[in-house]
């Protein structure tokens, strides 16, 4: 960060020391290295998972320089041709509303709540994927508050330190419930359990009692599939839920006959549903500050008895939902690290996982991946069994059959030693991916997870480095702040949240991060069959399964959407084009390609990717019986070594390369072609050429584009 935004991060703190804690707790916790024993994977003995609720990535890190946020540089299109960003509204004259700063100093921003979190909601926004409808409530003045690095300085520091991931997504398009059941669990009754897939909040009181009662209570048909905690309990490895009262029902393995009832000297019961927290009856109960969990947590590590795998589950005025104000979340958070961090030697084989269970109704701009399941358009080369909630015979969804996920994006900042220097990841994760990474870290298999979940949604170890970690110096000095407790004070003593009566685009913070190198080998080949038809052939030559769509904006016709597994082709040839048209193509990690034009082009351009080279090279050929000529331009964001505008001339059968070096731009591109003869033909491509080496974020990204 430049100074300018490292002085935005100066008003945190707490009255419990942490004026002095934090600070000190960031520049300490990027001194301890990684506890080295084989420079892999394995090297992790502790993971600590730090689920909390109802917060989307936007809304909490949408400003953050280098993450595909405010400033993305091709945001979706909506119809009429404005962006996501101009939602559809009657709550403002100018018939839309954008993205504001709820600023926490002067206005009750720290009190707002996103609206319907439903699944059947969360349907009519996606809309299919045109992404359109989250004004369709009235409620913009809530979705669309946005915070900053003013409002969230502890968040934003630790962003600054270790890695952020700007493609998390919470695993459903829905509540709470159903998103922490693939956390604790893979799936939410599909995946390859078969089950109608639970899609609301349904839970137990888990306040317990003397008899145990309430424990009795539980459906006999519900939730008969085997968690992920019972998997580590029957394979000898260690894990807790650190749990308070209060805490809305968010630790899922409570509603699991295995959990319910059982006896309270059993180990499912000490690890699973014991409280950290004596037991309080009446409002009190709502007032921990988290120091009772932090300590059974520090108890733990100081003891050497800190699980393999842990669960934080805080009470429900401390989780960052929308009743409950972030700076808490922040304080509570703090005070988990400093735990692991007085202990360098625990804290140096530990990856500790902040993320969020769902989206709480609050906008992002970037539109969830989904299968091509029921009635929506498209294909997948991987099975997409288990992700599929029917609704036929009701009179919910319009009867008909949608997606579960993934949902919405959200926040997710990894910290360890093996995640330092405040990188972006933009691998595509969900929840599931948490459970991949344990997989990964101690052999324990998770069968829940379902097939198309598996192939697209990553197992996080892009984002680490456990052969050479950065060992770099990285410090924040920062000045003590302000106590937390007067900035919740002073937010409830501010203006009402409402949308400003001129509205200006929000400016994401400048500059570049550094990019972790990613698994994406994609490609898209494209071709005009004699029928007038665009042919398009998904290529994936990557590790992993890769999700795209595509929007037909000449005609507003619903997105296709398309999953191509690793090692995967597919070729689909369903757009005429031979009249107007224009295509938008959208892929992982910014990949974009674009075909527009009046009539049947009879001019073949193709990018072809060359990451030996750290290039692009366009490759043009006219079939025409005249001479072409082409205007080639790198779009202005983007650095180039030499001319950023050519023009070419083609002869009739002609077929030229074109090369670009991209190793100014850090090897993203934008590149243009239009032709002379043509006024309307358009090639657009965009991306990254990944060469497998730690890169730098998009340089496009910058200013909002309310239109697109």
């Amino acid at each position: 960060m430049n100074s300018a935004n490292r002085r935005d991060l100066l008003k945190w703190g707490g009255a419990s020391g942490l004026a002095a804690l934090w600070p000190g707790l960031i520049d300490r916790a990027l001194a301890i290295p990684a506890a080295r024993r084989t420079g892999t994977i394995r090297d992790v003995r502790h993971i600590v998972v730090h689920m909390q609720e109802n917060r989307s990535f936007d809304h909490y890190l949408g400003m953050l320089n280098g993450v595909r946020g405010f400033g993305d540089p091709r945001p979706l299109r909506l119809a009429g041709g404005s962006s996501v960003w101009a939602q559809p509204s009657a709550e403002h004259p100018d018939g839309h509303v954008l993205p504001y700063h709820g600023d926490s100093h002067t206005s009750r921003s720290f009190k707002v709540d996103g609206a319907d979190q439903s699944h059947v909601e969360n349907m009519h926004i996606f809309n299919r994927g045109r992404y359109d409808r989250w004004g369709h409530t009235g409620e913009l003045h809530n979705r669309l508050l946005h915070y900053g690095p003013g409002d969230l300085p502890f968040y934003y520091a630790l962003a600054d330190a270790f890695t952020v991931c700007d493609a998390y997504h919470c695993s459903t398009m829905t509540q709470t419930y159903p998103n922490r059941l693939h956390l604790f669990s893979g799936c939410n009754g599909g995946g390859t359990v078969g089950g109608d897939p639970q899609m609301h909040n349904y839970g137990e009181d888990e306040t317990p009692s003397a008899d145990m009662a309430q424990d009795q209570q539980l459906r006999p048909d519900a939730y008969r599939w085997t968690t992920y905690a019972e998997r580590l309990q029957a394979a000898g490895v260690s894990w807790k839920v650190y749990q308070e009262y209060d805490n809305f029902g968010d630790n899922l393995l409570s509603i699991f006959p295995p959990f319910r009832p059982c006896a309270k000297d059993s180990p499912l019961y000490q690890r699973g549903r014991a409280w950290v927290s004596e037991h309080k009856k009446g409002p009190d109960r709502t007032r921990s500050d988290g120091e009772q969990l932090v300590e059974a947590f520090r108890r733990d590590i100081a003891a050497g008895t800190l699980p393999q795998v842990s669960w934080i589950v805080t009470a429900a005025d401390l989780s960052e939902h929308p009743t409950a104000e972030p700076a808490k979340g922040e304080h509570v958070t703090a005070k988990l690290i400093e735990a692991l961090v007085d202990h360098p030697e625990v804290f140096a084989s530990t990856v500790f996982i902040l993320n969020y269970d769902e989206a709480g109704g609050f906008f992002d701009h970037m539109p969830p991946p989904v299968p091509p399941v029921g009635r929506y358009r498209g294909h997948s080369t991987v099975p997409i069994d288990g992700e599929t909630k029917d609704y036929a015979g009701t009179s919910q969804a319009g009867g008909d059959a949608h997606p579960i996920g993934l949902g919405i994006r959200t926040p997710a900042i990894l910290v360890s030693p093996w995640s330092r220097g405040g990188q972006v990841n933009s691998q595509l994760f969900d929840h599931t991916s948490v459970l991949q990474f344990m997989e990964r870290c101690f052999g324990v298999a998770e069968p829940n997870i379902s097939s198309w979940r598996r192939s697209v949604c990553g197992d996080l170890t892009s984002a680490f480095d456990f052969a050479q970690p950065d060992t770099g110096a990285h410090t924040l000095t920062l000045p003590a702040t302000d106590d937390f407790r007067e900035r919740v004070a002073r937010s409830h003593a501010g203006v009402a949240n409402a949308i400003p009566a001129v509205q200006q685009p929000t400016a994401q913070m400048p500059g570049q991060r550094p990019h972790c190198p990613l698994p994406y080998a994609v490609d898209l080949v494209a071709s005009v069959t004699p029928e007038g038809r665009l042919r398009l052939e998904f290529v994936n030559q990557g590790k992993v399964g890769a999700t795209f769509t595509v929007h037909a904006h000449h005609d507003d016709a619903e997105p296709w959407h398309f999953t191509i597994g690793a090692g995967d082709r597919h070729a689909q040839a369903d757009w005429q084009v031979d009249r107007a048209h224009d295509l938008i193509v959208r892929g992982p990690n910014g990949f974009w390609r674009q075909f527009a034009g009046v009539q049947a082009p009879l001019l073949d351009v193709a990018l072809v990717q060359l990451p030996a080279r750290g290039a692009a090279e366009l490759v043009l050929r006219n079939r025409g019986t005249q001479p072409a000529q082409l205007s080639i331009a790198m779009d202005p964001r983007y650095p180039v070594a030499g001319e950023r505008h050519r023009m070419v001339t083609l002869v009739p059968g002609e077929t030229l390369r074109d090369a670009w070096p991209l190793a100014a731009s850090d090897h993203w591109y934008d590149l243009s072609v239009r032709s002379a003869g043509d006024a309307a033909f358009l090639r657009r491509f965009a991306g990254k050429i990944e060469t497998g080496r730690r890169g730098r974020t998009d340089p496009g990204i910058g200013a909002m584009q309310v239109t697109a």
